[in-house]
């Protein structure tokens, strides 16, 4: 009874409104007091959330991203992407799916790569005449690439939740990461033909396109340094946070010149603040886990699913469903930290490698970062475009659908995302 009362609270909470944090603060509150069980719990499971190395990768990725972008190196990027998408058809749309690809290694974050990339490129594109309301749905799209790429922050939180190795996530999400470009970028194509966008149209000679690639050389230092020391064992993924915090005050502070002791701050300031709101999160969600785990909900769902049906397939696609469902109401850190207490169990009990469906969760919580009622990644693009929501959506939706297909790939070919593992 506890139980149920628990999830109702945290429905409500939800529904009129109240922060996701502080509905699952309040929903394990209500269990606790139900339960009989001591008040001190909620603190020492709060702590034991947040009291663990892998953490601190989270908000150095944040601010990693928040200081290459206000270096200079996302411009860098969309220059060097220019360069090999410029005369192609739809080629704008091309580059910022491109950049975006790239910047998502810096960054980890959809939200940032859709405001730093699509802040460049969107003026662009409007300057070629490509529809507004497009252009913001191409940014959007590519977005949600830069949680897929690793680092991903969403990865970072999957595997402190879990204790999947964060650093074979990383590896799981360069193949599916691929993937995923690549079907947004035939579309751009598609539609670059369909309706005459094109390219920049600029014709580099051969000094501009060498002093370009040399500059943005260090760019993609950024992304190499970091997956390179990841995947060689050289240093672990909270350390790669660190260095690449240094090497972006580095290349931007005295080789760009561009991030001075103001800009420095001001990143600073923003990247605690979204780093505390995470972590926030984190240390009520993990309470609820403990609270998940110690009810054996997760042996309930799988005892109720396999009178269902005994067909992995199919509960994969409800799996699917209930994250896309999810993932269209909520903050993707809040869904991993709800449901992974729940369904990593699941998948393991079902024989499915823990990496792959990893990174099925993260799709499918990236994929409703592009869907209203709370579609982040939506929003800053309307944002920044100036659109109305209500516009972006239709010109949105044919990406949706490729999305979801190449989510049910990943699905049933687990081979695409365990490449390289």
């Amino acid at each position: 009874m506890s139980l149920i009362i628990m999830f109702l609270v945290l429905a409500i909470c939800l529904v009129i409104g109240i922060p996701v944090a502080v509905s699952i603060g309040v929903s394990s509150l209500s269990y606790l007091l139900l339960a009989d069980i001591n008040l001190y719990v909620m603190i020492q499971r709060m702590y034991a959330g947040l009291d663990t190395m892998t953490l601190i990768a989270l908000p150095g990725f944040i601010l990693a991203g928040d200081l290459m972008d206000r270096g200079g190196l996302a411009r860098r990027l969309v220059r060097f992407c220019d360069m090999a998408a410029s005369r192609i058809a739809g080629g704008l749309s091309i580059v910022t799916v491109l950049t975006c690809m790239v910047f998502g290694a810096i960054s980890g974050s959809n939200v940032a790569t859709t405001a730093a990339v699509g802040g460049i490129m969107l003026p662009e594109m409007a300057k070629r005449n490509y529809d507004k309301a497009y252009a913001a749905a191409v940014a959007a799209t590519g977005g949600i690439l830069g949680a897929i790429i690793p680092p991903s922050l969403g990865m970072v939180v999957y595997g402190s939740t879990t204790g999947v190795s964060i650093t074979n996530m990383f590896k799981a999400g360069i193949p599916t990461g691929l993937l995923m470009g690549a079907i947004a970028g035939s579309l751009c194509f598609y539609y670059g033909k369909k309706f005459g966008y094109s390219g920049s149209g600029t014709k580099y000679t051969f000094k501009e396109s060498l002093q370009i690639t040399k500059e943005a050389l260090l760019a993609f230092g950024a992304p190499v340094i970091i997956l390179g020391g990841i995947f060689s064992g050289k240093f672990t993924p909270t350390e790669a946070a660190v260095i690449s915090i240094v090497y972006a005050i580095l290349i931007g502070s005295f080789v760009y010149k561009e991030l001075d002791l103001k800009g420095l701050l001001e990143t600073l300031l923003k990247g605690s603040v979204t780093s505390a709101c995470i972590l926030y999160i984190i240390a009520y969600a993990t309470m609820f886990g403990w609270i998940i785990a110690a009810e054996q909900v997760p042996v309930a769902a799988f005892s109720a699913i396999e009178a269902f049906t005994t067909n992995k397939y199919i509960i994969l696609l409800m799996v699917n469903f209930v994250l896309l469902l999810a993932g269209m109401f909520m903050e993707s850190s809040a869904i991993i930290i709800i449901t992974a207490p729940l369904l990593a169990p699941l998948a393991a009990m079902l024989g499915i490698d823990p990496i792959h469906f990893g990174i099925m969760v993260i799709i499918n919580i990236n994929i409703g970062c592009l869907t209203p009622p709370f579609g982040v990644c939506l929003f800053t693009a309307s944002m920044i475009s100036d659109v109305p929501v209500q516009k972006i959506i239709p010109k949105l939706t044919p990406f949706l659908i490729a999305y979801v297909v190449g989510l049910l790939i990943i699905t049933f070919i687990p081979q695409i995302s365990l490449l390289l593992i």
